[in-house]
């Protein structure tokens, strides 16, 4: 049995500014070099675009065909520059909360199964083993996710899952992301 989260995908979700600006800001600041890659960026920012974002930056990383890292880094920094600007003292979520609370979206999209959320979860557990989960709920949820989908080869977690998932969606604004975003975003990072 499967428990399907939220609303048809193929509806966009109208854009709240702040917490789109709050998801962007925290991917373009990630701080993680390689997370989302260079190649990736172009699409992410399509997709934004497409879903009503406004920057400069993610205009111009949108029209990019080909283009070196070092094109993409700057696009990606003049974005990180424009989102920080229009914050101003909102907080951003942390890099991994964004990335944990899309997998969580793409489950209430219905984009994915929660097991096919749990199993997106396994895959980001691989870039997050090594640091330090103690003080950071959005770690301990994609922990969590990780052991849920292993344990469910044995009995079914979906409950469990439901759960895990409905608290990771809060980690990102309600509606600050439309599904292809989060299927841009989430192919990028594993």
């Amino acid at each position: 049995m499967s428990v399907q989260g939220g609303p048809d995908p193929g509806k966009l979700c109208p854009v709240t500014t702040v917490g789109t600006v709050q998801v962007v800001h925290a991917l373009a600041t990630s701080g993680h070099v390689d997370l989302p890659d260079h190649e990736s960026w172009p699409e992410i920012a399509r997709c934004l675009v497409a879903f009503g974002g406004h920057w400069p930056a993610a205009i111009d990383l949108a029209a990019l065909s080909t283009a070196s890292p070092a094109q993409v880094d700057e696009a990606v920094a003049r974005l990180a520059e424009q989102t920080g600007r229009e914050l101003g003292e909102r907080p951003a979520p942390h890099f991994w909360d964004t990335v944990c609370g899309l997998v969580a979206r793409s489950w209430r999209l219905g984009l994915f199964t929660e097991r096919d959320a749990t199993c997106c979860m396994n895959r980001i557990w691989y870039e997050i083993r090594d640091l330090d989960r103690s003080a950071s709920q959005d770690l301990q949820i994609i922990w969590q996710g990780m052991g849920l989908w292993e344990l469910d080869e044995h009995s079914d977690q979906s409950r469990a899952m439901v759960d895990l998932l409905i608290g990771a969606d809060r980690l990102i604004p309600a509606d600050a992301v439309d599904g292809p975003t989060c299927k841009a975003v989430l192919d990028a990072i594993g």
